[in-house]
């Protein structure tokens, strides 16, 4: 076990600064690395012949139920680990994982058996052809039970996050997903398994990940075994009910907004179909730095609640968006100015780049608020303040959808829509706004129930 002094960044802006940066890095290296291990996992599948891709893509909507559970384990562990750094008890970090651990065996059981139980269904739902079915039941129903084994990796990494040890919750993740993508090169490709090595690799992703988080947990002193690592910790209730519920509400609000997107632009071909959604692809892509930027913040926020210093906590989010707007500033003119140079990247066909090209033209510039926007939703999500995250998400999501509808079909062209989507980016000013309030809110209200915090800045780790 390591000995360290813990402190909470705040006494100045240059502190909160180097904090958020130093989280946001290896949390971005993180992200881009399970992007790339999830695009190239389709790759492989593409070369195991088309049934593989196939059943691969109908299990893409159900993959995102999974993904909702993920973020609200991960990030509500991630919100106690930066208080408990806060009131500078590292005890505690272990003991509130193991109860979120509890939480998640409870819907594990749920989801694994509803899976079970509906995989024929979802089948008949997607008409998927006899030939097929029987794959994709199969491998819907092992994708269950292995998704559902990656509760020990991703509590470790949040963990490891919370608590200030960005790096080492980066290699968790990067770990784990470099193993998943190995074990579908080896034993899909290679070996000839096809499409059921997917659940295979990720049972094996997660335990070894799993290994290692405890492992650096061991070592960051974030773990002592003994009767206090079984210790029920009741907060972890009220961390699932305000910080996991919103973000996984999040979660299926942009799983349905993709699918009204897609509705919009139906009667306008597969080349603008496809041209927007490879926009969106690379969108997303851009913009998870401002949603890292926003993590990063709270956490730091999240730490100064557990110090009992709220005073600081309107100062943080003030360098957090600096921060994000400087970004930003500089991403929105690029995606801007290089739309047909991004366009041609995605694609070699001329139909589809042209219609990348014209999204990212049309709403590249308006980045520089949707950077701001996203820190800012995050940011909500992880004080307490979820349920206006979410409420300001389905009005903004509803908004694109349905203004873009009635739009689109008074001018019927794909631009549109774009346009629309940019006019509601511009609008989205006021949820910046709403995030300074929330922000101002939480400092006035008590810290965190639980034990006293210990000095800032004092105590061996």
């Amino acid at each position: 076990m390591t000995h360290e002094t813990w402190d909470v960044p705040g006494a100045n802006g240059a502190s909160v600064r180097r904090a958020i940066v130093r989280l946001a890095v290896p949390m971005a290296f993180a992200e881009v690395a399970g992007l790339v291990v999830l695009v190239g996992v389709m790759a492989l599948m593409g070369r195991m012949g088309e049934e593989a891709l196939y059943v691969r893509a109908l299990y893409l909507p159900i993959g995102h139920l999974f993904i909702a559970v993920y973020v609200a384990f991960g990030f509500s562990n991630q919100v106690a680990a930066a208080i408990s750094r806060g009131r500078g008890r590292p005890e505690d970090v272990a003991p509130m994982a193991m109860s979120f651990v509890r939480m998640w065996a409870v819907a594990s059981v749920v989801l694994v058996a509803a899976t079970l139980l509906a995989a024929p269904l979802l089948a008949d739902a997607f008409d998927v052809p006899d030939a097929s079915r029987p794959d994709f039941v199969a491998f819907l129903r092992w994708m269950a039970v292995a998704e559902l084994l990656q509760v020990a990796s991703i509590l470790c990494s949040s963990s490891l996050r919370g608590f200030g040890h960005a790096g080492a919750g980066a290699a968790v993740v990067v770990v784990s997903a470099v193993v998943q993508f190995a074990g579908v090169a080896l034993l899909g490709l290679a070996a000839g398994m096809g499409a059921m090595s997917v659940p295979l690799s990720i049972a094996v992703g997660a335990v070894v990940g799993a290994l290692l988080g405890v492992g650096l947990m061991r070592r960051h002193g974030l773990i002592r075994f003994g009767a206090e690592l079984t210790r029920w910790h009741p907060e972890s209730v009220r961390h699932i009910r305000s910080v996991g519920l919103p973000v996984a509400t999040t979660q299926l609000i942009l799983f349905g907004a993709n699918f009204g997107l897609l509705w919009v632009l139906g009667d306008f071909g597969p080349r603008v179909i496809a041209g927007f959604s490879s926009a969106v692809t690379l969108q997303f892509l851009v913009l998870m730095p401002a949603i890292v930027l926003g993590s990063a913040t709270a956490i730091v926020l999240n730490q100064q609640r557990g110090a009992g210093r709220a005073d600081w906590l309107p100062g943080t989010m003030h360098h957090g968006l600096a921060i994000t707007v400087g970004v930003y500033l500089l991403v929105s003119v690029v995606m801007w100015a290089g739309s047909d140079l991004f366009g041609r990247l995605m694609t070699d066909s001329p139909g589809i780049a042209d219609q990348t090209a014209l999204y990212l033209s049309t709403v590249g510039l308006t980045y520089v608020l949707m950077g701001p926007v996203l820190t800012s939703l995050t940011v909500m999500e992880q004080i307490g303040s979820g349920l206006l995250a979410v409420v300001l998400n389905l009005v903004y999501f509803a908004a694109i959808v349905v203004i873009g509808a009635l739009v689109v079909a008074a001018v019927p062209e794909p631009v549109a829509l774009y346009r629309t989507i940019a006019w509601c980016n511009l609008a989205g000013v006021v949820v910046v706004l709403a995030g300074l309030h929330a922000v101002r809110r939480a400092s006035r209200l008590p810290a965190p129930t639980g034990p006293a915090p210990a000095p800032v800045g004092g105590g061996p780790a």
